[in-house]
């Protein structure tokens, strides 16, 4: 196996056919149909169904071709970094974030590095946290931004930002105060939680809550339940909405019960340059302040 054959790999199942493939790689069809069977012969496993005009990818193919496409994400990232290598503070920092940390002071802080380093280019990639930190292991990304909790082993962590969290819903079901509510406070409500939260809040509350209304992996997921009134979200303050509709943010007063912003890259990384930069001048302004 090698990167060529999963380049024709990744040609032929994006463009559906052997034909699309060949036009946009600007080689013949027989070659590309030749590498495809040795590729096939190698793994042992049928990637392709083979139709008279077009041909889609077997469940084997679909798995393959997320993999595929890291490896080739990977090899262009080393390129790039022994590229830059010597160059000093120029090239391309692969970043990913969290949806719930995209906000405007981080973007501030990132746009203000690249004012500071104009040579400088971001390419962030986006996923929850435990999506970024396994592209943070396959070497696709150089840094993430993420929150907590998540397994720090192996990992260098920034941590940015300490925020509570909040109870975010409609009056209905939070009132019309503003003031923190105890966590046992939320027990009979429906509840819209991320994924990552149901241990930790399961061990807070007394007893356990076993019947969330929701469990998502995705801040804006959370939000979008509240703001269709269905539920009362809980998330970090931070992302808390103002002024949409009836919606209500209050602090969770469970001490504790909080979420820190935190950057974290790869024990050892060997980093560029550029990228201990960025880790060392990154810091969110000490104004910001969350919501309470």
């Amino acid at each position: 196996m090698n990167l060529k054959q999963l380049e024709y790999f990744i040609a032929i199942a994006d463009g559906g056919s052997i034909s699309a493939a060949a036009r946009s790689l600007h080689i013949s069809q027989p070659p590309l149909s030749t590498q495809m069977h040795l590729l096939e012969d190698e793994l042992g496993q049928i990637l392709f169904d083979r139709g008279p005009r077009s041909i889609c990818l077997t469940e084997a193919g679909r798995l393959f071709y997320e993999r595929a496409q890291n490896i080739l994400d990977m090899a262009a990232a080393a390129k790039k970094d022994l590229e830059q290598l010597g160059q000093g503070a120029t090239g391309v920092l692969r970043l990913g974030m969290i949806s719930s940390v995209q906000t405007e002071p981080i973007i501030a802080c990132i746009a203000g590095f690249r004012q500071k380093y104009p040579g400088a280019l971001f390419r962030i990639y986006e996923g929850n946290t435990y999506q970024l930190l396994e592209k943070l292991s396959g070497g696709q990304i150089q840094a993430a931004i993420v929150r907590t909790p998540f397994p720090e082993d192996g990992l260098d962590c920034h941590y940015l930002l300490r925020e509570p969290m909040m109870a975010v819903g409609s009056s209905r079901f939070l009132g019309d105060t503003d003031e923190p509510i105890p966590l046992d406070e939320l027990r009979g409500l429906p509840l819209v939680i991320y994924r990552r939260w149901e241990n930790v809040l399961s061990q807070r509350f007394h007893p356990a809550v076993t019947d969330y209304l929701c469990i998502c992996d995705d801040a804006r997921s959370c939000l979008a339940w509240a703001k269709a009134q269905a539920g009362v979200s809980i998330v970090p303050a931070s992302i808390t909405p103002e002024g949409i509709g009836r919606l209500r943010g209050r602090r969770i007063d469970c001490p504790g019960l909080d979420s820190a912003i935190t950057l974290v890259t790869l024990k050892n990384a060997g980093l560029s340059f550029l990228g201990q930069q960025f880790i060392q001048s990154f810091h969110l302004p000490a104004a910001w302040g969350v919501r309470s």
